[in-house]
């Protein structure tokens, strides 16, 4: 998944970015807050979890699968 779709999928579910600092943008749903790396390519696979564990409480269980 690229940083492109993430941030798609974020704006769909009401997210919105806050602000960006160099090549890191943060990204808050209600109270979760997530910060991303904008970086070409795909997004690792670990970072990924970490913005789904982030964004967890907000979106609900499993929100990065569907």
């Amino acid at each position: 998944m690229t940083v492109r779709e993430v941030r798609r999928l974020l704006s769909q579910r009401g997210c919105t970015e806050v602000r960006q600092a160099g090549s890191h943008l943060t990204i808050r749903c209600g109270e979760c807050v997530t910060t991303i790396a904008v970086h070409g390519g795909d997004v690792p696979t670990g970072t990924l979890a970490k913005i789904g564990r982030d964004l967890e409480p907000c979106l609900g269980k499993g929100w990065l699968r569907t």
